[in-house]
């Protein structure tokens, strides 16, 4: 028994020690592994995955469709990993096998951020870039993208219209250029814009549109403001003034699933505020307050032959006959009181309709969206239509190698403009301007009537009123924008991606003007009108390649672009007078008397661009960025079309080092510095070319054609540039409740492009040439904070300010000094660039209030010196023949001083944003310091110088003389006069100078506004379908010193000539909207 046990024991250990020998052969057999690795939230394949052997510097790459092989023995382990995802082992039993890789936690909450050809992580950013979030527009409920900007983005700048439809202006970081204006380029899903222009119409009527009406704020999925060298000298030539990335909503991130987006929104707008100008009552006093002012002027002169009043003699015609000349011209009321604000201005009601859908899933997806806006202007007749469709669609083809987008966008508008710079006098006064300054004891027009009957208080000249011009003058503008672009994008390796983008897009505007027969200028032409196009066809196509590899810790994003653009732009203007009758309007010029000869253009505008781009960081704690950008532009004469714009940018993540370890409260600490050249061409083609220009003339009796050189060669005409150096700071602290961004910058910009002035000896008065500099210097500081974060309650903040000082450091050689263009009834000249200023600057008299007396006024020596005249501050002495000064002095440009400066002192906002279970809300306020403003109407609300109405408190703080008139006498009462404390001069029938440019002019634009304000409720349906009710207001309240309608609403939005003029501009508005937003 005991041996066939030993037996047993003996076999079961041979038995256990073959299948121990079988198992070490087996384990250590080799293995041709096969496999495919995924990504898991989009189950596609991952090409260009690291497989390696661990343990081993063996190691292989994914192909295109995920696939690898590696030969191993069984048991080994591989490392598989990719750039943002997480790294996995994984012990190899057989094969093949299937792997997916999930994205990092880290990468999962990761911002990306555009930054004009490619996308990357906010962490590897380091620019200056700021990104604007779909919920963040959600919030703000503007009819326009450049609204929707403002407030959102410290060191940008927004000069609004309140016009349906109008344009706004944008300035990022100050203005650089005299010609270039300070609109930033506009970048659309890749694709530089071509803004909307408006075609030609009658002389200073209508305002320009939105540069971005095209494209719905309801399609906007983000909205990313590239500020300084570093992220803009990827557009080269076109990043002088920032650039704007803007891009539209896809259905990428959809799960196949279909979803409709409905909403609805009206809203009523109102004018911010009537100006307080004289009622009828009020101005038929003024009107005899004129009479009574000039009386006492003349008797109390004391150079009166007959000597002066002296306050004892009785005031009739045998003592001063020269009253014999002045009769009060209302002794009576008229018992009118027209309010022509109220007869020109509405409440304005307005609607606006969104649909859109999306659906597919990540390798085919579509989305579609449809905006209608009907807006009414809150000036008669004034009205704007818009329709906008957006379609962006995907499919992965060829096998899923080659992605293909296809994006269509299509715009049409149509709309009346409110005519600026229709009314006959001057040519230049419009409905707002004679809104305020028509007489309140004229009334409508009756049948039968015209404006004849207004002639006698406009110094014989025959005007139309507010409402005449608003009602029946007719400015058509319709514009057409289609747009569409196709892109194909690839892997060449598992590390090379190649892109191929092609669009076309085609631009056209017209504009229909006609002064119908009731109004003076038709009836004084019999009828004008004006018919106007302009077309612009583009062409863009682009080639890019972007190599991404990481070894280790090193990781490094190459990038080669290369682009062409080619536009063509045609217009034409035509125009006629003497139709007879307003039934043909402007639609049959063959019943026009006269038909001026056509204005037409055609031009062609070309620009060939090269981009090369590296990106390198180590351990994503030290970055390194390299730009170089060469254009090649068409405009610029032959040996200086190209140029190359670099920059170099370099960030240090300090927060991940060793010594910031122990700060438990630092979630992050990144230094940015970047330096780079951009560029400028912000000037009409052929500039550089000797013109010739057509002009026809009588010859024998004939008429004939011939031409005439219209502009000097110009062979060294070349770029603006400009140099900046930017330097930031990211801080997060507190797992980022805290969170503070500070910029400080330095630009430079050379070249400046400009008219300069030539000899008259030269045959030609101006040409384009480059010379001068300016300088940009500024900080700016955007902090965002989490107040509240529970379960309920949520509240956030965010604040930004920007501080610019702008200067002009040089114009050329010959000059200190340049004069801007007119502005104004009087064609003043009160805008100046001048070296060591701010650009733009205002240039006018100096003054010290009013005269009180004849013996003060006497002992000025200033010529037109009088009571109740404006003290003008002599700041030169003039010189007679042997070098003494002058007896009598005048006012002139030698005494002109600094009297005011556009540019504001620093701008910022305050955004507070709250959700409470199902509310929401958010409240923005915006403001600035500064940013003095020439208000042109004032010249004659503030003058008291003509019969046309004036400011109720320009009045009543007005010189007034101590007189009266009882009972058919003038009585003399000291108790009734203003002489000493006057901030205005007196009303007069014979002024002195009070219509040059002066600090009279100037106002202060500061302003605090609560800019928006959103309330909604959310309605959590079925199925996961949800329903938004909101309410929102724009412009709610204003706080603020200016007069006028609004401080932030400019004429001349998009020219840095005229920055911070208001003449006769529509006036700023306020709205209430009501909104329903469904999503199925």
């Amino acid at each position: 028994m005991v041996k066939n046990s030993d037996q047993k024991i003996i076999m079961k250990k041979h038995i256990l020690y073959l299948i121990l020998l079988f198992s070490i052969n087996l384990i250590a057999q080799d293995l041709d592994l096969k496999g495919i690795v995924y990504e898991k939230e989009t189950n596609t394949p991952l090409p260009g995955a690291t497989i390696q052997l661990v343990g081993s510097d063996l190691g292989v790459i994914s192909d295109f469709d995920g696939n690898f092989e590696i030969s191993l023995t069984i048991g080994d382990k591989i490392s598989i990993s990719y750039v943002g995802k997480k790294t996995i082992e994984l012990p190899i039993l057989t094969s093949p096998v299937t792997i997916y890789l999930e994205s990092e936690i880290d990468e999962l909450d990761e911002v990306t951020v555009s930054v004009g050809y490619f996308d990357i992580s906010e962490k590897d950013l380091s620019g200056s870039i700021t990104q604007i979030k779909s919920d963040q527009l959600e919030k703000n409920r503007s009819g326009s993208v450049e609204s929707i900007l403002q407030g959102q983005v410290s060191g940008l700048v927004v000069s609004e219209s309140s016009e349906p439809g109008g344009g706004s202006g944008i300035s990022i970081r100050g203005t650089n250029s005299i010609l270039g204006g300070t609109q930033p380029l506009y970048v659309l899903d890749g694709i530089p814009v071509d803004p909307l222009t408006d075609a030609q119409g009658m002389d200073g009527s209508g305002e320009s549109q939105s540069s971005l009406s095209f494209i719905n704020p309801n399609d906007i999925d983000k909205i990313e403001v590239l500020k300084d060298a570093a992220a803009t000298a990827i557009y080269g030539a076109r990043g002088a003034n920032g650039v704007i990335l803007i891009t539209t909503k896809t259905a990428n991130n959809e799960d196949g699933t279909d979803k409709i987006s409905v909403s609805y929104e009206s809203y009523a707008t109102t004018v911010r505020n009537n100006i307080n100008v004289l009622d009828g009552p009020g101005f038929e006093s003024y009107m005899n307050q004129r009479v009574l002012n000039q009386i006492f002027k003349e008797i109390t002169d004391p150079n009166r032959v007959g000597g002066p009043f002296d306050g004892t003699q009785i005031i009739n015609s045998t003592n001063f006959p020269e009253i014999i000349e002045y009769e009060l011209p209302y002794p009576q009321t008229t018992g009118v009181n027209t309010n022509w604000q109220d007869e020109t201005y509405r409440l304005a009601l307005s609607n606006r309709y969104n649909l859109n859908y999306r659906g597919g899933n990540f390798k085919r997806n579509i989305s579609m969206g449809l905006g209608i806006n009907n807006q009414e202007g809150v000036i008669l007749n004034s009205n704007n239509k818009t329709i906008n469709y957006n379609m962006n669609a995907k499919r992965k083809a060829f096998n899923d190698k080659i992605d293909v987008y296809s994006k269509t966008y299509f715009t049409h508008k149509k709309g009346n403009a409110a005519s600026v710079g229709n009314g006959e006098i001057f040519q230049q006064r419009g409905v707002v301007s004679q809104a305020l300054q028509f007489q309140p004891i004229f009334s409508l027009l009756e049948p039968g009537q015209d404006d004849d009957i207004y002639a006698a208080l406009n110094e014989g000249n025959v005007v139309s009123n507010p409402y005449t011009l608003a009602k029946y003058v007719v400015d058509i503008k319709e514009s057409t924008s289609f747009r569409q672009t196709i892109q194909l994008v690839g892997k060449i390796t598992p590390k090379l991606t190649g892109t191929i983008k092609g669009s076309y897009n085609f631009q056209k505007s017209n504009r229909d003007n006609y002064y119908p027969l009731n109004t003076t200028r038709g009836r004084n032409t019999n009828g004008e009108a004006s018919q106007a196009f302009l077309e612009n066809s583009k062409l863009y196509a682009e080639a890019n390649l972007r190599y991404r590899n990481r070894f280790e810790n090193h990781r490094i994003d190459a990038t080669l672009v290369g682009t062409f653009e080619k536009n063509e732009i045609r217009s034409i203007f035509n125009k006629a007078r003497g139709f007879g009758t307003d039934a043909t309007s402007f639609y049959n010029f063959t019943s026009a008397e006269e038909i001026l000869t056509p204005i037409t253009q055609f031009r062609e505008v070309g620009l060939l661009s090269t981009l090369f781009r590296v990106g390198y960081n180590y351990k994503r704690k030290y970055f390194v960025d390299l730009n170089a950008r060469v254009d090649a532009s068409s405009k610029f004469a032959t040996n200086k079309k190209s140029a190359i714009f670099p920059s170099v940018a370099f960030s240090w993540f300090a927060s991940k080092e060793k010594l910031f370890q122990d700060f438990e409260k630092l979630d992050e600490l990144k230094f940015r510095f970047s330096y780079g050249k951009i560029g400028s061409n912000p000037i009409n083609p052929y500039q550089s070319l000797a013109l010739m220009t057509p002009i026809r003339y009588n010859f024998n009796d004939e008429i004939i054609t011939g031409f005439y050189e219209s502009n000097l060669a110009n062979d060294d005409l070349t770029w603006e540039t400009t140099d900046q150096f930017n330097f930031g700071v990211d801080l997060g602290i507190n797992d980022s409740k805290l969170n503070l961004t500070v910029d400080l910058y330095h630009k430079l910009t050379n070249d400046l492009l400009q008219y300069v002035q030539l000899p008259p000896s030269n045959g030609y008065t101006s040409r384009v040439d480059n010379f001068g500099e300016v300088e940009n210097k500024g900080i700016e500081f955007n902090v965002e904070g989490v107040m509240a974060d529970k379960s309920d309650l949520k509240w956030t903040i965010n604040a930004n300010i920007g501080i610019n000082r702008n200067k002009l450091k040089k114009l050329n050689s010959n000059l200190d000094f340049q004069l801007g263009p007119s502005i104004g009834f009087s064609q003043a000249y009160p805008i100046l660039f001048m070296v060591d200023q701010p650009l733009g600057i205002y240039w006018g008299a100096e003054t010290d209030g009013v005269y009180s007396s004849w013996e003060e006024a006497n002992a000025s020596g200033i010529a037109g010196a009088a009571p109740g005249e404006i003290k003008y501050i002599n700041h030169h002495v003039d010189l007679d023949d042997s070098g003494q000064p002058l007896e009598i002095q005048e006012i002139n440009f030698d005494d002109y001083v600094k009297i005011g400066d556009p540019n504001p002192d620093f701008t910022y906002s305050i955004s507070n944003n709250f959700t409470y279970k199902n509310w929401d809300a958010n409240i923005l306020f915006t403001g600035q310091k500064g940013g003095d403003l020439f208000w042109v109407d004032s010249w004659q609300l503030s003058g008291l110088q003509k019969t046309t109405n004036i400011l109720s408190s320009s009045y009543a703080n007005s010189w007034i003389a101590p007189l009266s008139y009882e009972n058919g006498n003038y009585v003399y009462n000291e108790s009734i006069g203003n002489l000493t404390s006057a901030n205005h001069p007196g009303a007069m029938i014979e002024t002195g100078s009070r219509a040059i440019s002066s600090d009279r002019n100037i106002y202060d634009g500061s302003f605090i506004r609560l800019k928006n304000i959103n309330i909604g409720y959310n309605f959590d349906l079925k199925n996961g379908k949800n329903m938004r009710v909101y309410l929102a207001g724009q412009n709610l309240i204003v706080w603020t010193d200016y007069p006028g309608y609004d401080p932030e609403v400019r004429t001349y939005t998009k020219n840095p000539q005229k920055r911070g003029v208001d003449f006769g501009t529509y006036p700023g508005t306020r709205s209430l909207l009501f909104g329903l937003k469904l999503n199925y």
